[in-house]
Parts: C-alpha cells; structure tokens; sequence
C-alpha cells in the first residue's frame, strides 16, 4: 500500500511501524509493506514512478474495447465467476459475495470496466 503526495500520518488505522531505513512500515494488518512520499530516498522517487504506471495503466485499460460477449455478464452478479484473459464491461454496479477466480498467465491482460460500484 502506498500514498502520494502526503504523507504517511495519512494512512490511518494500521498502526504502522518504520523499518530502520525509513523507507518502508510494516503492519501486523497489511501483507507486505506501506510505503509514503515522506520516507527516506529512495521511496519518494520509486512512489512518482509508480503513480505514472498507474496512469498510464489507467489510460490504456480505458481505451480498451470489450467483446459483446464479455458485457453486462450476469448482470454484475459474478460471485463464482472464472474469467480467462479480457476486456469485461458492465453497465452497472458489479457485486459478488464468494471468490471469483482470475485464470490465465504472467503475460495475459485482464481488464475490469465498470459504470457502476464494485
């Protein structure tokens, strides 16, 4: 998890704890570590990278066409749901209450595009 531009008093409710190098906290209620734009170099820098990924990733998935056959798939009720590399767009909130399954490889693309809530 990671924010930016604030700082780390902004993420709140996970009692975090900084690593000695201050590049980094950790959290008994997160897997893995936290990450803010107030730690020590070089974590400001990787935290703009990662933030222009994130807007470039944004940018293409937006841009991407879904096959009519992956629209509006059970009406947003995928509760159980496999999906296998794609486009998939619903025009309503999508919702489930079990796991859903995402099937594919390290190289295979898996877009999610919604209107509504998740």
């Amino acid at each position: 998890i990671g924010v930016s531009p604030i700082a780390a008093t902004a993420m709140t409710g996970f009692s975090l704890a900084a690593d000695s190098s201050n590049t980094f906290s950790t959290s008994t209620q997160i897997k893995g570590k936290a990450y803010a734009a107030d730690y020590a170099p070089p974590t400001p820098s990787k935290m703009t990278t990662a933030i222009s990924d994130m807007e470039t990733a944004y940018t293409d998935a937006a841009g991407r066409i879904s096959d009519e056959s992956n629209r509006n798939i059970k009406s947003g009720l995928i509760s159980g749901m496999t999906f296998t590399a794609g486009v998939y767009k619903w025009d309503s909130d999508v919702m489930f209450s079990s796991d859903i399954t995402i099937k594919g490889s390290s190289s295979d693309h898996f877009v999610f595009q919604t209107t509504g809530n998740v």
